[in-house]
């Protein structure tokens, strides 16, 4: 009975380190997940501040360059765009 016991203790032993050995295994995989979610969001969120922050100067010149090119008068990117839309080179728009 005392052997049976012992080993039964030993048997139990053995799986425990090895449900201990998985569970550090999976815990890693886990952080490692989180970091990478993690890169995953900076990978799309710092192009689009990046792009709030320089594209509005950059477009405003590009409008410009457009409305001088097409005739418009610059008064700034927000007529170029109204003027286009009102109907052209003009501002005359259909009615």
């Amino acid at each position: 009975m005392d052997e049976e016991i012992k080993k039964i203790l030993e048997k139990n032993l053995k799986l425990t380190k090895e449900i201990h050995e998985m569970a550090k295994s999976i815990k890693s995989f886990m952080m490692w997940q989180r970091v990478f979610s993690f890169l995953k969001i900076l990978i799309i969120v710092v192009p689009i501040v990046i792009g709030i922050i320089y594209l509005p100067p950059l477009l405003k010149n590009v409008f410009k360059q457009y409305g001088d090119l097409l005739g418009i008068e610059s008064g700034g990117s927000g007529n170029v765009i109204e003027n286009l839309l009102k109907g052209g080179v003009g501002g005359a728009g259909l009615k």
